[in-house]
C-alpha cells in the first residue's frame, strides 16, 4: 500500500513534544477519536471486552485509536474492523514494518475500512523497545478520550493514560479484581479520578457526555464473523492434525484464542 509523508495535524502540534514528521498508510480521520489500550499480557476476559468495546465505538462512528500490539490493542482493532468501523494504528516502527507480524492482516483491514497506519518514524524503521513509549504520546494526542481495559502498574497503557491526563484528555478505565495484576493499573487510575467503565452501554453513555453525540456516519454495521470450530479449522488445512492442535494450544496459552468448552464438546473457538 502507498506510504505518504503528511503534515502534522493540529491535534499533535498542540502536544508538548510534537512529532517533526509523520508517515501514513491509508487515511487519518479528521474527527474525534477514542483510544482503547491495554496490556499485551491480558486475560481472555480483557480480550473479549476490548473487542466488544471496539465494535461498539466503531458502530457509533468514532475512530478507534490504538497501537496494533498483541493483546488489548489488537483485540480492540479486530472489533472495529469486524463492524466496518474506522481505526487508526500508531506504530513504534515504520508504517511498512508491521509489528507484530501476525497483525499485518489486521493493519490491511484498518486501511481498507477507511482508517490508517501512522508513525513518526520513516519507512523501513524497525521496531525497538524505546520507540513504543514515545509513540504512546501520539495515541493520546490523537484521541479525545482514552479507555484502558487492562493494565499492570507499569507498561505502555499507563504511560498513554498519564500522557492523556497531561494533555487534558478524558481517561476511563475498566475496574477489576484487586488481586489481579492486569487490573492493578486500571484500579489505580480509577482511584486517582479516572471514569470507571462498567460495560459497553456505560462506555457509550459516558463518551456521549464527554464528546457529544457520535457521528454515526460512514460506518456500515456488519455482523461479527461466526466463530470457527476446530473441526472446520482442520478441514480447511493440509497440515497434520497434531500440528494444528499444537498451534491452537499455544494460541490459547498466549491469550490470542479462547475455547468455549460449553459448546460443541469443547471444540468451539473464539478469536479476538
Amino acid at each position: 500500500m502507498t506510504v505518504q509523508k503528511i503534515r502534522v495535524p493540529e491535534a499533535l502540534r498542540l502536544i508538548s513534544d510534537p512529532p517533526t514528521a509523520l508517515w501514513l498508510q491509508g487515511q487519518l480521520p479528521d474527527q474525534k477519536g477514542v483510544a482503547i489500550v491495554g496490556t499485551r499480557r491480558c486475560t481472555s476476559y480483557g480480550m473479549r471486552l476490548a473487542k466488544l468495546l471496539g465494535q461498539a465505538v466503531g458502530r457509533c462512528g468514532w475512530p478507534v485509536i490504538s497501537g496494533l500490539a498483541r493483546g488489548i490493542d489488537g483485540a480492540a482493532h479486530y472489533g472495529v474492523t469486524e463492524v466496518g468501523g474506522i481505526g487508526v494504528a500508531v506504530l513504534g516502527s515504520g508504517v511498512d514494518v508491521i509489528y507484530p507480524r501476525e497483525n499485518a492482516g489486521l493493519a490491511d483491514s484498518l486501511v481498507i475500512n477507511g482508517g490508517g497506519i501512522l508513525s513518526e518514524y520513516p519507512p523501513g524503521t524497525p521496531p525497538a523497545p524505546f520507540r513504543f513509549p514515545a509513540r504512546n504520546r501520539l495515541i493520546a494526542g490523537l484521541a479525545d478520550a482514552v479507555v484502558v481495559v487492562e493494565a499492570a502498574v507499569t507498561g505502555g497503557a499507563l504511560i498513554t493514560a498519564r500522557l492523556a491526563l497531561d494533555q487534558g484528555k478524558e481517561v476511563l478505565a475498566v475496574p477489576g479484581d484487586v488481586d489481579r495484576p492486569t487490573s492493578a493499573g486500571c484500579n489505580l487510575l480509577i482511584r486517582d479520578g479516572a471514569h470507571p467503565v462498567l460495560g459497553v452501554d456505560d462506555l457509550l453513555e459516558t463518551l456521549d457526555l464527554m464528546m457529544g453525540p457520535p457521528p454515526n456516519h460512514g460506518v456500515k454495521v456488519a455482523e461479527p464473523v461466526a466463530p470457527m470450530t476446530i473441526d472446520g479449522l482442520i478441514g480447511r488445512s493440509a497440515r497434520p492434525v497434531g500440528a494444528i492442535l499444537a498451534d491452537v494450544a499455544r494460541a490459547e496459552i498466549s491469550g490470542e484464542l479462547t475455547i468455549d468448552a460449553g459448546r460443541l464438546g469443547g471444540r468451539h473457538l473464539e478469536t479476538p
